[in-house]
């Protein structure tokens, strides 16, 4: 039986690094996104396992794009049993000034961050029914924590968190699991020291989401929904996820 991921969003690293992993345990891959920085490298790996790998160009914020895109991977392979959305909130320049303008620069790219999360699984959350034992997963990617990051970086986590608890929540029933992936602080005592979190290398950040990705669209995770799993990241310095 043909099992189809799809991948969407994600960074230089992270994204093709699910997708390898997801590949090696037999899936088909469909990358969704609108810039593909290594796309063709990706797909060309994908296919060393023996799997097939298609990269679709979507706007990941608009609704209509995204599912034209399903469409088009449904063509193509499948409907997907698991869907990977990557999310990268863009870092607001330092030094803005606390006024109402600046307010509304940090309302916005929170938005824009979170937009593709929720339009991704609003049009993949009726392919993933069919199958009955989905798994929907959001990847936060790390950025630079430096400066008055955190002003942004800190509410799209939570926004993340709470669509993650409310997602699972709502498709508990048809045998869907939602779940967050996302840094660490560097600074918690709990989080190993690990390598850079732009290094695809053993121990990176990208390998650390593609082994969680790995244990949870297996079907001993079934009973695992509505988590956040932190995942160290050595250039990051994310504010921890913490329990509401």
């Amino acid at each position: 039986m043909t099992r189809v991921a799809v991948v969407a969003g994600g960074g230089e690293h992270t994204g093709p690094a699910v997708a390898l992993r997801l590949a090696a345990g037999g899936f088909d891959i469909a990358l969704l996104g609108s810039e593909f920085t290594s796309a063709d490298k990706t797909v060309r790996r994908v296919e060393e396992y023996g799997r097939q790998c298609i990269a679709v160009r979507a706007e990941l914020t608009d609704a209509r794009s995204v599912a034209a895109a399903f469409g088009r991977v449904r063509t193509a392979l499948s409907s997907p049993a698991v869907l990977v959305t990557c999310v990268g909130p863009e870092p607001l320049p330092d030094g803005l000034p606390e006024d109402e303008s600046a307010d509304e620069q940090r309302y916005t790219a929170v938005r824009r961050a979170l937009r593709p999360v929720f339009v991704c699984c609003q049009a993949g959350a009726g392919q993933l029914l069919r199958h009955r034992r989905g798994r929907i997963i959001v990847v936060a990617e790390p950025v630079n924590g430096e400066g008055s990051t955190w002003r942004t970086t800190e509410p799209v986590l939570d926004g993340l968190l709470g669509f993650t608890r409310s997602a699972a929540l709502e498709l508990a029933r048809s045998g869907t699991t939602v779940n967050l992936v996302a840094p660490a602080d560097r600074h918690d005592s709990r989080a190993p020291a690990h390598r850079p979190a732009g290094d695809d290398s053993a121990g990176s950040y990208a390998d650390g989401v593609a082994h969680v990705t790995e244990f949870l669209v297996d079907e001993r995770a079934v009973g695992i929904t509505g988590q956040a799993i932190r995942v160290a990241a050595a250039r990051a310095d994310l504010p921890l996820l913490r329990e509401r």
